[in-house]
């Protein structure tokens, strides 16, 4: 008997147009001048990704995990995890010319077929939370399982009551993630910027306004040093329960 709990179906976080998406970056500048300019070279770096899995895609090669023995028993009496599916890509360069001026980057070619589905093991154990990720590779044409890569489960307490600068924090951020988490710092950008946030020292993005709390900043102002307690999220973002102005 196969169990879902749920299943979220993640396309690439690029930008995403019908069928492909480009993303390009212009980097190395570099001008001497005498005068006039003399010499400009500019160096272009771009990825170009194509996205090929249908809604129809996804849907078989979850189901062709969720029925695997081994997947079966891993998820056995587990109440909470998540499904990705996204594609499988090969890397390969590329070098162009624009105006006379070559550049180089990287093409991600999707294999025709062939599905990666991520799955995402979560486990309370009171004071502590577990989490576990499973990755599949299927083979969508023959309609079977060509790799599976368990990892093992990472045991984090789900509160860090020692106080940390958001530079400490960042400084390992997969250590914290999805921890309470007690950070101190100079406020900035509250009230300047769209959205219920601010930044702390610069370096984390702290939320005060979100689906678990709603925490009154009305005595904050920028430049403040506060003390936030709240969930971190990696690379570097806060949700914040509790905020004390120091």
């Amino acid at each position: 008997m196969r169990k879902r709990k749920r299943l979220a179906l993640l396309s690439l976080l690029l930008l995403v147009s019908v069928g492909s998406a480009v993303v390009a970056q212009a980097s190395g500048v570099l001008q001497s001048f005498a005068g006039n300019i003399e010499k400009a070279e500019i160096n272009i770096q771009t990825a170009s990704v194509s996205l090929i899995l249908t809604p129809e895609d996804r849907e078989k090669a979850t189901d062709i995990v969720l029925m695997d023995s081994q997947i079966q028993e891993l998820l056995e009496d587990k109440d909470n995890y998540t499904i990705e599916v996204s594609e499988v890509f090969d890397i390969h360069e590329i070098s162009f010319d624009v105006h006379e001026i070559g550049g180089s980057g990287i093409e991600l070619v999707p294999k025709e077929g062939v599905a990666l589905v991520t799955l995402e093991i979560n486990n309370d154990y009171g004071d502590e939370f577990g989490d576990q990720v499973i990755k599949v590779t299927v083979d969508l044409l023959n309609e079977e399982i060509t790799e599976i890569e368990v990892n093992p489960e990472i045991r984090k307490p789900k509160v860090h009551d020692i106080t940390m600068s958001p530079s400490e924090l960042v400084q390992n951020p997969s250590e914290y993630d999805g921890v309470v988490v007690t950070v101190s710092g100079r406020v900035s950008l509250l009230g300047e910027v769209f959205g219920s946030l601010f930044m702390l020292d610069e370096t984390v993005t702290v939320f005060y306004a979100h689906e678990e709390a709603n925490v009154d900043v009305s005595n904050i102002e920028n430049g403040d040093t506060v003390t936030v307690i709240g969930k971190f999220s990696s690379p570097d973002m806060i949700y914040a329960l509790e905020i004390e102005k120091n």
